[in-house]
C-alpha cells in the first residue's frame, strides 16, 4: 500500500467515525444554542387541555363536626354535620319521623362514597346525588328521607 492510500483510508475513516459522533446526538442537543460549557435545561410544555372541575372549596380537616339539632325556616329537622369527601355536610331529615341517630349512622357511612358520584346502597338505604337546589346528596328509606347539604 502507498503511502497515499494509507493517508486516504485513514481520513475516510476519521471522518466515517466523526459523522457517526454527531449522528448520536438527540435533537434536544443539535436544537440547543449553548455554547458548550453547561448543559442546556429542557421545560417541558405545559398541558392545558386537561379539563379542570370546580367544585366547593375544601375546608380545614381540623372543622369541628356540628351536633346540634334544631328546625330549619322550612320545617325541615337538622342532625348537625357529617364528614364528607371534601368538608362537613349538613344532616337535614327531609320526610318521615327519622330520628337524628339514624340519620348519622347513614351519613357517616355514605359520606365517604359521595365522591363516586353514583348511587349506593347504605345498610338498606338508597343514597346518592341530589337533584335539589342546595342538597349535594339525599338518602331515602320507604317514607323517610334526608338530606346532606354543604353550608
Amino acid at each position: 500500500m502507498t503511502r497515499t492510500m494509507k493517508l486516504a483510508a485513514t481520513v475516510l475513516f476519521g471522518a466515517s467515525i466523526a459523522l457517526a459522533g454527531t449522528a448520536c446526538g438527540s435533537e434536544n442537543e443539535a436544537a440547543s444554542s449553548n455554547d458548550g460549557s453547561t448543559p442546556a435545561v429542557m421545560t417541558p410544555p405545559s398541558d392545558s387541555s386537561v379539563p379542570v372541575v370546580g367544585g366547593p372549596k375544601p375546608r380545614s380537616s381540623t372543622t369541628a363536626v356540628q351536633t346540634d339539632e334544631s328546625t330549619t325556616s322550612d320545617g325541615d329537622k337538622t342532625c348537625g354535620a357529617t364528614k364528607g369527601p371534601d368538608g362537613a355536610l349538613y344532616i337535614h331529615i327531609v320526610e318521615g319521623d327519622l330520628t337524628c341517630d339514624v340519620a348519622k349512622s347513614i351519613a357517616k357511612e355514605y359520606g365517604p362514597l359521595i365522591a363516586t358520584g353514583a348511587p349506593q346502597t347504605v345498610s338498606g338505604w338508597d343514597c346518592g346525588p341530589s337533584n335539589t337546589a342546595g342538597e349535594m346528596a339525599r338518602c331515602t328509606k320507604g317514607s323517610q328521607a334526608f338530606a346532606l347539604m354543604v353550608q
